[in-house]
């Protein structure tokens, strides 16, 4: 087979391995030497030890990475277009903890034990799992300033939110993602996850300075 047909296969995989390269290349020693000419030549990056791919899209490549993850944060709101800052780097959710790959953009792996609200979309002629707005906005927060991400809250479905947030029943987030759901939607929220909050106070913000005034309701200070 001759080289211009193995990168046109390698091509319609998003990210491929030594062990790929191996089965098209039946010498393991020649298929290393092979991978190599090519990075050297510019048509084939390197991701990490053993992992190649033919674009350079660090968005693209991300979930091909780690298996399971799907990308989520800022990365997947910004796909979504709900909102207006383009992030520097990539988030992905995983359910182990991995290091963050450093290649066009940084790739951040983030730990989760809620591996849900995810679906598969369409981007650069591939399928890729992305989170939808009502969980990349969950999953967004501790990770990035909540004022990065208020203005998603305008296209926030109600219902599906809620759901999630029952699902995860876990009180913290549900203090805080129930505040900037009535704070946004003006709509009462409070009523139906009251019986999963604790009233031990929490910043509203992670991320925020450690000051703020007291939110009695939800056992928040306000620190944005």
């Amino acid at each position: 087979m001759y080289e211009p047909e193995i990168l046109e296969m390698f091509r319609e995989i998003p990210v491929f391995s030594l062990s790929d390269a191996n089965q098209v290349i039946p010498n393991r020693i020649y298929a290393k030497k092979f991978l190599k000419r090519l990075k050297e030549m510019g048509k084939l990056l390197k991701i990490k030890r053993g992992l190649y791919t033919l674009h350079k899209d660090s968005f693209l490549v991300s979930t091909f990475i780690k298996k399971p993850s799907y990308i989520t944060g800022v990365s997947a709101l910004q796909f979504h277009r709900v909102i207006t800052q383009i992030p520097k780097e990539v988030f992905c959710a995983t359910t182990k903890k991995s290091s963050d790959i450093k290649f066009i953009d940084k790739i951040s792996f983030i730990k989760t034990k809620y591996f849900f609200g995810y679906v598969l979309e369409d981007y650069e002629g591939f399928k890729i799992p992305i989170a939808d707005r009502e969980k990349a906005i969950i999953d967004s927060i501790g990770k990035i300033p909540i004022h990065v991400i208020e203005e998603a809250f305008d296209e926030v479905d109600e219902n599906k939110m809620i759901g999630y947030l029952l699902k995860i029943k876990k009180s913290e987030i549900l203090k805080r993602m129930g505040y900037l759901m009535e704070k946004h939607q003006n709509k009462p929220i409070y009523g139906g996850i009251k019986k999963y909050l604790n009233y031990k106070y929490i910043f509203l913000d992670p991320l925020g300075p450690k000051k703020g005034k007291k939110d009695k309701k939800w056992g928040l200070i306000i620190n944005i």
